[in-house]
């Protein structure tokens, strides 16, 4: 499991794509662990710098983010990341009307997180890379 503390921050490059053209240029979005407590955590969100929301996590979420109770393992594959090659288990799965595919590493460290849905103008993607990190990964 990932040891994350208050304090703590993941940071992802989400690239946004319907149809598969470009509907923004990439953002980071960090996830920064303001606390961590009897495996509950409370996180704030920022894209580009700029605060989105806070949310509630549970440490034994995926990188202590994403839920993947809901997902299920498809296989799994050596990928390379901006951490350098790591085996990664591949899960799969639908949450909240959107098909989710999750990259896991070790210590349950979310590599890539893609969902995917229908939309008004054909298939809104929306992909995590884990690119930063105040935390050993």
């Amino acid at each position: 499991m990932v040891a994350v503390t208050a304090g703590a921050w993941l940071a992802y490059q989400l690239t946004v794509t319907d149809s598969g053209k470009l509907k923004s240029e990439p953002m980071v979005e960090k996830y920064t662990f303001d606390s961590v407590s009897d495996g509950r955590c409370s996180v704030r969100v920022e894209r580009n710098g700029e605060p989105v929301c806070t949310m509630e996590t549970l440490v034994s979420y995926g990188s202590a983010l994403f839920d993947f109770s809901k997902l299920t393992k498809k296989g799994s594959d050596n990928i390379s990341t901006a951490f350098g090659h790591f085996y990664a288990n591949i899960y799969e799965g639908e949450v909240d009307g959107k098909s989710v595919r999750m990259y896991l590493g070790k210590d349950d460290i979310v590599f890539r997180y893609i969902t995917t849905q229908r939309s008004e103008s054909g298939l809104h993607s929306e992909t995590r890379e884990l690119c930063w990190a105040s935390i050993k990964i």
